[in-house]
């Protein structure tokens, strides 16, 4: 007892209250302000700790030292009377007061006032439509945190069978499905989240990486007709479990379990946010349970992205529409993934669109208000001659439907700048990304939009995001970025460098472009015959490899192998109507670019896929005035100027290879001197020339260029500087090849350099 007075009579226990209420109110303030700037969660976890372990040493000091109005003296030392030590008492009691009053204070502020009110100051845009569609958050570079965002991660498959893994996937990936319908919440797409597949990663760090506030996670175990399906909600910042629930069931209705766990999870996030939208549920069942297994199985198998996996795809959804022919959301993935088969396979684009449409028929019929349906009839009606404002509003009405579907932002993106619509096409690219923050597609497509808008190192920072994850996409990625402002060898090297990372018998696409522009002919075409003639992009490729080899006979042979294959694709028509027309033969040249400028809707574009863009216009200018027709060339010249125009308004000055630089320069300069402007044309070219610009050297509606003798200089500075990127590209591998296992010079090219 007289020890427990002596603690008393020291104060060491009003001391302890006082220490307790500032830590306290200390931790609270730490937490909000370092998850306001980023600080990661050790620091703050380093701040709890020394605040434990300073108690003892307080404690300590306190029953040694007391502050007088003298100054610190030892215990021993102070003479105490009975009105002193109440003053202290009062003091301290004081203090321990104020600091839990402030803590509360704090608290009620950050947890009661502020948290009611994100949901209103948070709410996504993306759910609200404008005359030109669904735009999100597009004015704001880069992702932002929002405390309305949520991932779910892939459920781990607990089951015997490894095989079972599809029905773990395609548990979360339902599960994402029907919380990316609640307008008021930002849901991370598929590939993102499930790039944290089988990864040992905590959960702040997830948050932090897809800029989530809320996780989802879980895990299924299958047995013959029994499921148990665990799932949790899962507060990121601090790894908080907000919920939990365990679900064992029959599996006679999946889809009934996926509609509990949704109206579960809705249900906990209404708490903490506020929501005003409930999850939408119990829209689907599917009459067969071995039909929602192969389901399953083709979204696993679609998702990887290989020749293989879109035909083994393919193959379960047609299992899945066998066992249930009234299975509407199986419908819209077959024919979605039919119509990648162009792509990952052998067949052709007509024959694809033949064989999806009957299935995007079906879906729609079965389920009007399906986002999959209305994405696959936009694909379907992609490069359909007057099908832009229907292709339009299906990509629209697909995102209406669900605000968080990160591709049909893509693929909407897509669509506008290949229709000139630049400035806007960059803000959906910025709100798939936000969607889909790890998606390879979706960061190389904003890097790309960067890069136009010559934000060169804003470009590279956004590929450095799959450096790790994909290295030979980043490879082929970087390339292009370091090519720009005609450093053409970077161009070559980054392509030989994804080579090397892959297999040695393997060859990509990008090379014969890169080797064409330093002037590495022999090794331009060797790699050429190595491309497959049934790939349409692969062949357009090759086409214009041979144009900037200056071989447009080539080309055209090109261009007419591939259009035997498919003779009604229109990008085949129109490629190889340029080629005719750069090798002279306007008769031929002529009905192929009429039909593509009729498709074009009057405008010319950047030069995507599917569209008509300068060289197109400049060669139909040259065809009709030789065949002595005035009408119609102001309008091809109009539209030029006009795209002039949309790229300024954008921001965009370069382009791609093979004009890796002063693509606005260029276009303008074109159509003043064809236009009879010769002095403003010639100066505008000769800049884009110097600033990298790669122009066409012998084709033949350029003739009237190529004869002007101001073009003579012109001329002269892109080959020296074809000379200087070709040299620069020899003293790599013709001194010490780093690419030796992969690729070597042809015979005679290093001894010339070496002559030199």
């Amino acid at each position: 007892m007289s020890f427990l007075n002596e603690l008393k009579r020291r104060h060491v226990f009003r001391i302890a209250a006082a220490y307790l209420g500032i830590a306290w109110l200390i931790t609270e303030v730490a937490g909000t302000v370092f998850s306001g700037f980023g600080i990661p969660d050790w620091a703050f976890r380093f701040v709890v700790i020394v605040l434990m372990l300073g108690l003892v040493p307080i404690l300590i000091f306190t029953w040694v030292y007391e502050m007088t109005p003298e100054g610190l003296k030892r215990e021993a030392e102070v003479v105490r009377d009975e009105a002193s030590s109440l003053r202290t008492a009062r003091r301290l009691d004081g203090l321990t007061i104020g600091a839990i009053g402030l803590a509360l204070a704090f608290v009620a502020v950050d947890r009661l006032w502020l948290s009611s009110a994100a949901p209103e100051l948070a709410e996504l845009p993306a759910a609200t439509v404008s005359e030109t569609g669904p735009v999100a958050e597009s004015e704001v570079a880069g992702p932002q945190h929002l405390p309305n965002s949520i991932a779910v991660l892939p459920f781990v498959n607990m089951s015997e069978d490894e095989d079972n893994e599809y029905f773990s996937d395609g548990v979360s990936d339902e599960l994402l499905n029907l919380l990316a319908k609640i307008p008021e919440l930002r849901v991370i797409s598929r590939s993102s989240a499930f790039s944290f597949k089988g990864k040992d990663i905590d959960i702040p760090t997830i948050g932090r990486q897809l800029d989530v506030a809320y996780i989802v996670e879980g895990s299924v175990r299958k047995s013959g007709n029994q499921v148990r399906i665990t799932a949790q909600l899962i507060e990121a910042r601090s790894d908080t479990h907000l919920w939990s629930e365990t679900y064992d069931r029959e599996l006679e209705n999946i889809f009934a379990i996926q509609d509990e766990i949704s109206a579960s999870i809705t249900a906990a996030l209404k708490e903490r946010l506020g929501l005003r939208v409930e999850a939408k549920t119990g829209e689907k069942t599917v009459a067969d349970t071995e039909a929602h297994d192969a389901f399953l199985r083709g979204r696993f198998l679609v998702a990887q992205r290989t020749w293989d996996s879109i035909e083994g795809a393919v193959m379960e959804f047609e299992k899945a529409i066998a066992l249930d022919p009234d299975y509407a959301l199986a419908h819209a993935e077959l024919a979605l993934a039919t119509l990648l088969l162009p792509t990952y396979g052998n067949l052709t684009l007509t024959e694809a669109e033949a064989r999806a449409a009957p299935h995007v028929e079906r879906a729609m019929a079965l389920d009007p208000n399906l986002a999959e349906a209305y994405a696959a009839k936009g694909f379907l009606l992609w490069g359909q001659e007057g099908a832009y404002e229907e292709i339009l509003t299906a990509f629209e009405r697909a995102i209406q439907i669900n605000p968080s579907y990160s591709d049909a932002y893509f693929w909407k993106a897509n669509l506008l700048f290949q229709n000139g619509r630049y400035e806007e096409s960059h803000s959906l690219a910025e709100t798939a990304l936000r969607l889909d923050p790890l998606s390879i597609r979706a960061i190389t497509s904003y890097a790309s939009s960067l890069r136009r808008k010559n934000r060169l190192d804003d470009a590279a920072r956004e590929l450095e995001k799959f450096a790790s994850m994909d290295p030979v996409k980043y490879a082929y990625s970087r390339a292009e970025l370091k090519s720009v402002h005609g450093k053409w060898a970077n161009l070559a090297l980054g392509c030989l460098d994804a080579v090397r990372i892959r297999r040695p018998k393997d060859t990509d696409d990008c090379l014969p472009i890169a080797f064409a522009l330093i002037g590495l002919e022999q090794e331009a075409l060797t790699i050429a015959d190595s491309v497959p003639d049934t790939n349409a992009y692969a062949m357009q490729v090759l086409g214009y490899a041979l144009q900037v080899l200056g071989r447009p006979i080539d080309a055209v042979a090109t261009a007419d192998k591939y259009l035997v294959e498919d003779p009604i694709d229109p990008w085949s028509r129109r490629n190889l109507g340029l080629a005719l027309a750069a090798s002279g033969d306007y008769v031929r040249a002529r009905p192929l670019l009429e039909e593509s400028w009729q498709r074009s809707n009057g405008r010319v574009t950047l030069g995507a896929e599917g569209v008509f863009w300068v060289d197109h216009a400049a060669a139909l200018i040259a065809i009709r005035r030789a065949a002595g027709e005035v009408s119609g060339i102001d309008e091809l010249l109009a539209a030029i100027r006009d795209n002039v125009r949309r790229y300024r308004e954008a921001g965009i000055t370069t382009a791609g290879y093979p004009a890796v630089g002063g693509v606005v320069d260029y276009e303008e300069g074109l159509a003043d001197f064809l236009s009879g402007e010769r002095q403003s044309g010639l100066a505008l070219i000769a800049k884009a020339a110097e600033d990298g610009s790669f122009i066409l050297p012998n084709e033949a509606y350029l003739q009237t260029l190529y004869d002007d003798p101001g073009f003579a200089p012109i001329r002269a500075g892109q080959e020296a500087r074809q000379t200087r990127e070709r040299e620069r590209f020899l003293a790599i591998v013709c001194t010490d090849n780093p690419y030796e296992s992969v690729w070597q010079p042809a015979e005679g090219t290093c001894e010339k350099f070496a002559a030199k």
